[in-house]
C-alpha cells in the first residue's frame, strides 16, 4: 500500500512540475516603459537622448524656435498653451482627468506630471492656471542655467551628475 502511494505521489509530483515548466515557457515578457522615456524617434534624434530628466518632455515641447534653448518667455508661452491644451472643456480649471489625458501626450512618459497631486498643492481636486504656471516655473528655475536662465535641452537628458551651473538637485539615474 505504501508503494502505491508512494508512485501516485511521484506522479502526482512530477505532473505538476511538468505542467509548471510547460506554463512558465509560454509567459511572454514584459517590459514596462522608463520613466523619462522619449516615445518619438525624431525627439531622441535631435536631443541625443533616450530619456530626459522629470518635466524634461514638457519643456521640449516649449522650444518654439527648435533652437535647444528652451528661455523664459518660450516656458511662460508654453505654459499658456499647455494649459489650454490640457483643459479640454475651457472651463479655465483643469481636473485630473484632463490633466492625466494631457500628460500622456507629451513626448515623454512621465509620472510625475501625470500625478493630479503634482499640480494641485491645495489638493482642492482643481488646478487653476495660476497653480499650474507656478509648478512649471519651480521646475524651469531648478533646471535653468544660473547666468543665463535659459534651459538646454542637452542639460534635459538624464544622467548621472548634472552641467556645472545649473541649479538642478532633481535625483539622477
Amino acid at each position: 500500500m505504501k508503494q502505491v502511494l508512494a508512485h501516485h505521489l511521484s506522479v502526482i509530483l512530477i505532473a505538476s512540475i511538468c505542467a509548471l515548466s510547460a506554463a512558465a515557457e509560454t509567459d511572454d515578457i514584459v517590459r514596462l516603459p522608463g520613466q523619462g522615456e522619449l516615445r518619438h524617434s525624431d525627439d531622441r534624434e535631435r536631443i541625443n537622448a533616450d530619456r530626459l530628466k522629470p518635466g524634461g518632455g514638457l519643456f521640449l515641447s516649449f522650444d518654439a524656435n527648435q533652437d535647444g534653448d528652451i528661455t523664459e518667455l518660450e516656458t511662460n508661452s508654453g505654459i499658456m498653451a499647455a494649459f489650454a491644451n490640457a483643459d479640454a472643456n475651457a472651463d479655465g480649471v483643469l481636473t485630473a482627468l484632463e490633466q492625466q489625458v494631457w500628460a500622456r501626450d507629451l513626448p515623454t512618459r512621465d509620472d510625475s506630471l501625470l500625478n493630479p497631486a503634482r499640480f494641485d498643492p491645495n489638493l482642492d481636486r482643481r488646478v487653476e492656471l495660476e497653480e499650474f504656471h507656478s509648478v512649471i516655473i519651480s521646475l524651469f528655475t531648478d533646471y535653468a542655467d544660473v547666468s543665463s536662465n535659459v534651459i538646454s535641452s542637452s542639460d534635459l537628458r538624464r544622467h548621472n551628475g548634472h552641467s556645472s551651473g545649473r541649479r538642478d538637485n532633481s535625483p539622477s539615474d
